[in-house]
């Protein structure tokens, strides 16, 4: 199990910070770490430090933060996601693994054939999920959670009528793109409606393949071929 463990900002700027609660918890009861025990932290925004327990009492466990550590790199053209969630733990899931295999953002879309709008607890869910999942996989930044997309970037939609793979898709863009928005609609598919709205910005419209996909498959899918053709599933240090 990974001994590495997520600091809001302020906290790895210090060089000594007290944990307590599910945190402290986990160090203690789930990974066993005593006094004198290392591990890695970081802060979700690509920093990544040397850490050590120096103090560990009920309920609370110190740290002392050490240098500066060389993280693994992010992918050089970030992709986000703009989905429309399904329910419960599916969209967990959609989270855990884009977090694993270096999305950038993920975006809850309100379609009109949506089964779900997330509200403000759903969101803070997926954010610990992410946190969680960014510590498992030794990643040092955690995706935004919801926002808006970035601007200037390329729209991709992915679309069971169209018959261009996503590698056609990125071949065939007269300059390599900045960042991508990936826009995967729910399993009743995208209106009439939406398809212009997509046009009218002059998205790309992709296949997956000939399978139906659940919406957190062809997310994850999706994200993984742009990902692989842009040079950024699998970075460097």
């Amino acid at each position: 199990m990974s001994r590495r463990l997520y600091l809001d900002p302020e906290e790895f700027e210090s060089s000594e910070v007290l944990l307590v609660g599910s945190r402290a918890r986990r160090l203690r009861e789930v990974l066993r770490l005593r006094v004198g025990a290392a591990l890695e932290v970081f802060d979700g925004a690509g920093r990544q430090r040397e850490a050590r327990i120096v103090g560990s009492g009920k309920g609370q466990v110190t740290l002392a933060l050490g240098e500066p550590l060389e993280p693994i790199g992010e992918p050089p053209v970030p992709v986000a996601v703009v989905c429309a969630f399904p329910r419960a733990s599916r969209g967990d899931w959609l989270v855990e693994k884009a977090t694993e295999i270096g999305v950038s953002q993920l975006v809850p879309r309100l379609a009109a054939r949506s089964v779900m709008d997330p509200g403000d607890g759903r969101i803070a869910r997926w954010r610990r999920i992410a946190i969680e999942a960014a510590e498992q996989c030794e990643r040092c930044f955690v995706p935004v959670i919801g926002g808006e997309p970035p601007a200037g970037a390329t729209h991709i939609v992915a679309d069971p009528d169209s018959d261009v793979t996503v590698r056609e898709a990125i071949g065939r863009l007269p300059e390599p793109p900045r960042s991508l928005v990936l826009h995967i609609g729910p399993e009743g598919g995208w209106s009439t409606h939406e398809i212009e709205e997509f046009r009218a910005v002059g998205a790309h419209f992709v296949s997956l393949g000939p399978r139906l996909m659940r919406v957190e498959t062809a997310a994850v899918i999706a994200a993984a071929q742009l990902l692989e053709e842009t040079g950024g599933l699998a970075p460097t240090r």
